[in-house]
Protein backbone atom coordinates (compact mmCIF):
# COMPACT_ATOMS: atom_id res chain seq x y z
CA UNK A 1 0.00 0.00 0.00
CA UNK A 2 2.63 2.26 0.71
CA UNK A 3 3.02 2.68 -3.00
CA UNK A 4 -0.44 3.82 -3.40
CA UNK A 5 -0.66 6.27 -0.63
CA UNK A 6 2.83 7.81 -2.01
CA UNK A 7 1.06 8.71 -5.24
CA UNK A 8 -2.44 9.19 -3.44
CA UNK A 9 0.03 12.21 -1.74
CA UNK A 10 1.37 13.35 -4.97
CA UNK A 11 -1.97 13.35 -6.82
CA UNK A 12 -3.58 16.06 -3.49
CA UNK A 13 -0.37 18.15 -4.24
CA UNK A 14 -1.06 18.58 -7.99
CA UNK A 15 -4.66 19.14 -7.15
CA UNK A 16 -3.58 22.01 -4.63
CA UNK A 17 -1.34 23.49 -7.26
CA UNK A 18 -3.49 23.15 -10.17
CA UNK A 19 -6.39 24.95 -7.72
CA UNK A 20 -4.38 27.69 -7.08
CA UNK A 21 -2.23 28.23 -9.97
CA UNK A 22 -4.45 30.08 -13.04
CA UNK A 23 -3.30 30.11 -16.61
CA UNK A 24 -4.54 33.05 -18.04
CA UNK A 25 -2.84 36.31 -16.96
CA UNK A 26 -3.55 40.36 -18.93
CA UNK A 27 -0.84 41.21 -21.13
CA UNK A 28 0.41 44.92 -20.22
CA UNK A 29 0.23 45.73 -24.47
CA UNK A 30 -0.18 48.96 -24.70
CA UNK A 31 -2.14 50.53 -27.70
CA UNK A 32 -0.51 54.19 -28.41
CA UNK A 33 -1.23 55.46 -31.70
CA UNK A 34 1.22 58.74 -31.40
CA UNK A 35 4.56 56.10 -30.95
CA UNK A 36 6.52 55.90 -34.03
CA UNK A 37 6.28 52.47 -35.44
CA UNK A 38 9.37 51.03 -35.07
CA UNK A 39 8.85 52.22 -31.18
CA UNK A 40 5.53 50.26 -31.03
CA UNK A 41 7.17 47.13 -32.75
CA UNK A 42 9.68 47.11 -30.07
CA UNK A 43 7.52 47.65 -27.56
CA UNK A 44 5.20 44.62 -28.58
CA UNK A 45 8.04 41.97 -28.58
CA UNK A 46 9.27 42.90 -25.56
CA UNK A 47 5.62 42.13 -24.18
CA UNK A 48 5.32 39.21 -26.15
CA UNK A 49 8.56 37.97 -24.99
CA UNK A 50 7.63 38.66 -21.69
CA UNK A 51 4.51 37.23 -21.63
CA UNK A 52 5.74 33.45 -22.80
CA UNK A 53 8.29 33.63 -20.28
CA UNK A 54 5.30 34.32 -17.66
CA UNK A 55 3.23 31.59 -19.31
CA UNK A 56 6.18 29.29 -19.72
CA UNK A 57 7.34 30.06 -15.24
CA UNK A 58 3.31 29.16 -15.19
CA UNK A 59 3.77 25.68 -17.16
CA UNK A 60 6.76 24.20 -15.48
CA UNK A 61 4.72 24.57 -11.89
CA UNK A 62 1.84 22.71 -13.84
CA UNK A 63 4.03 19.82 -15.13
CA UNK A 64 6.55 19.63 -12.80
CA UNK A 65 3.56 18.80 -9.96
CA UNK A 66 1.63 17.01 -12.72
CA UNK A 67 4.44 14.57 -14.06
CA UNK A 68 4.80 13.63 -10.63
CA UNK A 69 1.32 12.27 -10.03
CA UNK A 70 1.14 11.16 -13.10
CA UNK A 71 4.48 8.92 -12.95
CA UNK A 72 3.96 7.71 -9.18
CA UNK A 73 0.62 6.76 -10.33
CA UNK A 74 1.67 5.02 -13.56
CA UNK A 75 4.07 2.76 -11.17
CA UNK A 76 1.05 1.84 -9.38
CA UNK A 77 -0.99 0.52 -12.31
CA UNK A 78 1.78 -0.44 -14.30
CA UNK A 79 3.36 -2.50 -11.23
CA UNK A 80 4.96 -6.01 -12.99
CA UNK A 81 2.63 -8.93 -12.60
CA UNK A 82 0.11 -6.42 -10.98
CA UNK A 83 0.00 -4.56 -8.04
CA UNK A 84 -0.90 -6.35 -4.93
CA UNK A 85 -1.96 -9.51 -6.71
CA UNK A 86 -1.56 -12.49 -4.73
CA UNK A 87 0.55 -15.09 -5.64
CA UNK A 88 -1.50 -17.58 -5.13
CA UNK A 89 -4.15 -16.55 -7.06
CA UNK A 90 -3.70 -18.82 -9.86
CA UNK A 91 -4.15 -21.33 -7.34
CA UNK A 92 -6.91 -23.47 -6.45
CA UNK A 93 -8.70 -23.42 -3.20
CA UNK A 94 -7.25 -26.57 -2.99
CA UNK A 95 -3.66 -26.23 -3.92
CA UNK A 96 -3.69 -23.74 -1.27
CA UNK A 97 -2.73 -25.15 1.85
CA UNK A 98 -4.89 -23.17 5.06
CA UNK A 99 -7.80 -20.83 5.43
CA UNK A 100 -5.26 -17.81 6.11
CA UNK A 101 -3.48 -17.93 2.84
CA UNK A 102 -7.08 -18.25 1.64
CA UNK A 103 -8.54 -15.24 3.40
CA UNK A 104 -5.50 -13.64 2.66
CA UNK A 105 -5.78 -14.10 -0.91
CA UNK A 106 -9.73 -12.84 -0.59
CA UNK A 107 -8.46 -9.66 1.05
CA UNK A 108 -6.00 -8.41 -1.28
CA UNK A 109 -8.49 -9.13 -4.53
CA UNK A 110 -11.12 -6.80 -1.84
CA UNK A 111 -8.12 -4.17 -1.64
CA UNK A 112 -7.35 -4.13 -5.43
CA UNK A 113 -10.84 -4.42 -6.45
CA UNK A 114 -11.26 -0.89 -4.54
CA UNK A 115 -8.20 0.67 -5.00
CA UNK A 116 -6.69 -0.08 -8.34
CA UNK A 117 -10.25 1.82 -10.56
CA UNK A 118 -9.26 4.60 -7.93
CA UNK A 119 -5.57 4.86 -8.94
CA UNK A 120 -6.73 4.56 -12.54
CA UNK A 121 -9.05 7.21 -12.23
CA UNK A 122 -6.59 9.36 -10.58
CA UNK A 123 -4.44 9.06 -13.22
CA UNK A 124 -6.77 9.81 -16.13
CA UNK A 125 -8.16 13.23 -13.88
CA UNK A 126 -4.24 14.40 -13.35
CA UNK A 127 -3.81 13.85 -17.34
CA UNK A 128 -6.86 15.37 -18.54
CA UNK A 129 -6.74 18.12 -15.34
CA UNK A 130 -2.94 19.09 -17.18
CA UNK A 131 -4.52 18.56 -20.58
CA UNK A 132 -7.51 21.28 -19.49
CA UNK A 133 -5.58 23.82 -17.86
CA UNK A 134 -2.78 23.99 -21.07
CA UNK A 135 -5.37 24.68 -23.39
CA UNK A 136 -6.36 27.29 -21.44
CA UNK A 137 -2.57 28.69 -22.03
CA UNK A 138 -3.20 28.27 -25.40
CA UNK A 139 -6.18 30.11 -25.42
CA UNK A 140 -5.22 32.98 -23.37
CA UNK A 141 -2.34 33.71 -25.65
CA UNK A 142 -4.47 33.02 -28.96
CA UNK A 143 -7.50 35.63 -27.50
CA UNK A 144 -4.43 38.30 -26.61
CA UNK A 145 -2.11 38.41 -29.17
CA UNK A 146 -4.01 36.64 -32.25
CA UNK A 147 -1.59 36.75 -35.42
CA UNK A 148 1.68 36.33 -33.34
CA UNK A 149 0.15 34.00 -30.65
CA UNK A 150 1.34 30.87 -33.01
CA UNK A 151 4.73 31.74 -32.97
CA UNK A 152 4.40 32.46 -29.15
CA UNK A 153 2.93 29.52 -28.44
CA UNK A 154 5.36 27.39 -30.86
CA UNK A 155 8.32 29.07 -28.91
CA UNK A 156 6.83 28.15 -25.49
CA UNK A 157 6.21 24.46 -26.48
CA UNK A 158 9.41 23.86 -28.06
CA UNK A 159 11.00 24.72 -24.75
CA UNK A 160 9.75 22.00 -23.27
CA UNK A 161 10.79 19.17 -26.35
CA UNK A 162 14.14 18.96 -26.04
CA UNK A 163 13.98 17.30 -29.20
CA UNK A 164 12.98 20.43 -30.85
CA UNK A 165 14.65 22.54 -33.62
CA UNK A 166 13.32 25.91 -34.27
CA UNK A 167 14.35 25.61 -37.61
CA UNK A 168 12.26 22.16 -37.62
CA UNK A 169 9.24 21.37 -39.76
CA UNK A 170 7.53 19.80 -36.87
CA UNK A 171 4.78 21.53 -36.13
CA UNK A 172 2.46 18.77 -35.85
CA UNK A 173 4.85 16.54 -33.89
CA UNK A 174 5.55 19.67 -31.59
CA UNK A 175 1.75 19.99 -30.38
CA UNK A 176 1.75 16.05 -28.92
CA UNK A 177 6.06 15.63 -28.33
CA UNK A 178 6.16 18.63 -25.54
CA UNK A 179 4.93 18.49 -21.95
CA UNK A 180 3.38 22.16 -22.32
CA UNK A 181 1.15 20.98 -24.90
CA UNK A 182 -2.31 19.35 -24.55
CA UNK A 183 -2.02 17.12 -26.98
CA UNK A 184 0.74 15.16 -25.28
CA UNK A 185 -1.58 15.02 -21.88
CA UNK A 186 -4.53 14.01 -24.03
CA UNK A 187 -2.12 11.10 -25.60
CA UNK A 188 -1.17 9.73 -22.36
CA UNK A 189 -4.36 9.91 -21.16
CA UNK A 190 -5.60 7.89 -24.06
CA UNK A 191 -2.97 5.10 -24.00
CA UNK A 192 -4.17 3.96 -20.56
CA UNK A 193 -6.87 2.16 -22.40
CA UNK A 194 -3.88 -0.21 -23.70
CA UNK A 195 -2.58 -0.04 -19.93
CA UNK A 196 -5.88 -1.30 -18.61
CA UNK A 197 -6.80 -4.26 -21.31
CA UNK A 198 -3.19 -5.76 -20.59
CA UNK A 199 -3.87 -9.03 -19.05
CA UNK A 200 0.34 -8.72 -17.39
CA UNK A 201 -1.06 -6.02 -15.12
CA UNK A 202 -4.17 -7.37 -14.20
CA UNK A 203 -6.12 -4.40 -14.36
CA UNK A 204 -9.38 -5.09 -16.01
CA UNK A 205 -10.30 -7.47 -13.66
CA UNK A 206 -10.84 -5.49 -10.85
CA UNK A 207 -13.52 -3.00 -12.85
CA UNK A 208 -17.20 -3.74 -12.58
CA UNK A 209 -19.24 -3.23 -15.68
CA UNK A 210 -20.22 0.19 -14.24
CA UNK A 211 -16.63 1.39 -14.24
CA UNK A 212 -15.23 0.19 -16.97
CA UNK A 213 -18.34 1.47 -19.26
CA UNK A 214 -17.14 4.99 -17.39
CA UNK A 215 -13.64 4.14 -17.95
CA UNK A 216 -14.41 3.61 -21.63
CA UNK A 217 -16.64 6.89 -22.20
CA UNK A 218 -13.52 8.96 -20.94
CA UNK A 219 -11.29 7.10 -23.40
CA UNK A 220 -13.12 7.98 -26.41
CA UNK A 221 -13.69 11.82 -25.22
CA UNK A 222 -9.76 11.75 -24.85
CA UNK A 223 -9.72 10.53 -28.21
CA UNK A 224 -11.76 13.39 -29.33
CA UNK A 225 -10.14 15.46 -27.48
CA UNK A 226 -6.71 14.90 -29.18
CA UNK A 227 -7.60 15.06 -32.57
CA UNK A 228 -8.74 18.14 -31.47
CA UNK A 229 -5.10 19.30 -30.13
CA UNK A 230 -3.10 18.12 -32.77
CA UNK A 231 -4.54 19.38 -35.72
CA UNK A 232 -2.41 22.37 -36.53
CA UNK A 233 -4.67 23.66 -38.86
CA UNK A 234 -7.22 23.87 -36.38
CA UNK A 235 -5.58 24.54 -32.87
CA UNK A 236 -4.48 28.01 -33.69
CA UNK A 237 -7.77 29.08 -34.68
CA UNK A 238 -9.14 28.71 -31.16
Amino acid sequence: MRSYLEAHTKYVQFLDAIAKTSPCHKSSRLVDGSRPRHEVEIADKMERNAFRQKKMGLCKIIVEFASRASDALTAVVTFAGGWLVDVNSNLTDEEIDSEEAIARSEELEAIRSTFVPRAVLMLEEVLDKTAMWLEQIAYDTLAQFEGASKDMLLTLYGSFDETYRSNDDSTTDLLVTSRAAPGYWHKKALSLASVVANDANGLHETFDSREMEGFLKLMAEHAYKLNRCTNSQNFFDY
